[in-house]
């Protein structure tokens, strides 16, 4: 989120899907668009900002120590890495908070996205937040999506109507990442253009986002913008 190298055109595709025997036309596509939907395959978080470092080779960027209630050091595999059972996010928002405003927020993070490099450090997730430009003078405003402050490092963030919310329960601050990785930039592509602000809000095609316990994803003063 918010570093420049990351900015690929955004793609949208219904091939490989199966077709099961005696379906029509258009079940094979509703059946592509259900297989497809990549919020079935990313898994947000509610990480708290526990520190934040500028990158020692990019001026615009700091390196966040992220508290996603991981409990556990169990490799699932592809060796994500975690300091002090945290982890470590590259984001590009120096030009918008100081370290003094990030510390202690409670972001939304995209927890199983596949790692990478940046300026050196690798980066094991990305916040969201949302951006607007000014009408009068074009300046950029970028904020950070934020749940409650009530809510827990790792609660999962689920779309409405969802038979998860209110679930409130401990297990997610100590089960490990439960979805794989997400590796392809398609289907990160399909995500992030699936994501709006509507009245401050956070949405993913039109249905709500919010925290398991039912709290909502929200900016602090922007009502509408591009979310990335």
């Amino acid at each position: 989120m918010w570093h420049r190298e990351a900015g690929l055109p955004l793609s949208t595709t219904t091939e490989g899907a199966p077709a099961l025997p005696g379906q029509s036309i258009a079940q094979k596509t509703e059946a592509a668009r259900e297989i497809e939907d990549p919020i079935d395959l990313v898994s947000l978080r509610v990480g708290r900002i526990d520190s934040v470092a500028r990158h020692p080779e990019a001026d615009t960027l700091y390196v966040l120590s992220v508290d996603l209630g991981e409990r556990s050091c169990a490799s699932t595999g592809d060796e994500l890495l975690r300091t002090n059972q945290c982890r470590t996010i590259v984001s590009g928002l120096v030009p918008y908070y100081s370290p003094e405003q990030l510390q202690g927020l409670h972001a939304v993070v995209f927890a199983n996205l596949k790692p990478r490099k940046l300026r050196g450090i690798m980066s094991h997730g990305m916040l969201l937040a949302a951006s607007s430009s000014s009408e009068t003078d074009g300046t950029l405003t970028v904020e950070i999506l934020e749940a409650p402050a009530s809510s827990r490092p790792g609660d999962r963030i689920v779309t409405l109507p969802s038979a998860e919310t209110g679930a409130c329960s401990d297990s997610s601050l100590t089960q490990a990442l439960e979805r794989p990785l997400v590796k392809k930039q398609k289907l990160v592509d399909l995500f992030i253009n699936g994501l709006s602000l509507d009245a401050g809000l956070l949405s993913y095609n039109g249905r709500r986002l919010v925290t398991e316990c039912g709290g909502e994803i929200s900016t602090r003063t922007m009502l509408a913008g591009v979310v990335r």
